[in-house]
């Protein structure tokens, strides 16, 4: 009989890699879409105290585990593909700012248990293959009193939430038409709220915090 936390959820994109990636860094890069991620790394860190640990999961580009750092803390970045590894490393050393970029897999992190005080992970949850076992990671990484927050899409989000999110990027013409199109795919691989409760349910941290706005769902999770 398998273990519930064995369970393992059909992958459907794979990671991003070469050209692929690039056009993706190149397309999330925009200024306004960097000072959205300038204003969520100092909300997110409100409450952190200074100096503190933050693991950011599946960091893409690098841009927000820069502006992260860019705030004082000591940041590591753990992703997948390795093209985003070269590409945050590069990006960081452009910016002048100190980020830990490593590659590997959020199912099995290569860290040592009660490393970080704050564990993000933005956008990417819905495309882990072992999503009990991801959060159960979180939960050995972070220190006693620490917090995990995973943001992605919410499956519940409607079409109409998906044209105002996209306008919001101020992107061309043509790169609105396909992020819309994206987003609409993505939409079905996302959980909704209720979804993440029994996801979360499953694993050591038992219980969590739900919120959501626009097309997006915020998930907090303490370990106590």
């Amino acid at each position: 009989m398998t273990n519930i936390k064995d369970r393992k959820r059909f992958k459907l994109i794979p990671e991003m890699g070469g050209a692929l990636a690039r056009n993706y860094a190149r397309q999330r890069g925009t200024e306004p879409q960097i000072e959205l991620w300038r204003t969520q790394a100092r909300e997110l860190t409100a409450d952190l105290p200074e100096g503190a640990k933050i693991l950011e999961v599946a960091f893409g580009p690098g841009y927000f585990a820069v502006e992260l750092a860019r705030l004082g803390f000591s940041v590591t970045g753990l992703d997948v593909a390795p093209t985003f590894v070269e590409i945050a490393s590069e990006y960081a050393r452009t910016e002048g700012v100190d980020v830990s970029f490593r590659e590997g897999d959020v199912a099995a992190m290569p860290f040592g248990d009660e490393t970080f005080d704050f564990v993000v992970c933005q956008a990417a949850f819905k495309n882990f293959v072992w999503p009990v076992k991801s959060l159960d990671e979180m939960y050995r990484v972070l220190r006693p009193g620490g917090t995990a927050v995973v943001q992605d899409m919410n499956r519940d989000a409607t079409d109409g939430d998906i044209v105002r999110e996209v306008e919001s990027m101020k992107l061309g013409k043509l790169a609105a038409l396909a992020t819309r199109q994206t987003l609409g795919q993505l939409r079905r691989r996302a959980y909704t709220p209720v979804d993440f409760r029994g996801l979360v349910a499953e694993t050591t941290f038992r219980t969590c915090e739900v919120t959501t706005a626009g097309i997006g769902v915020d998930v907090r999770l303490t370990r106590p």
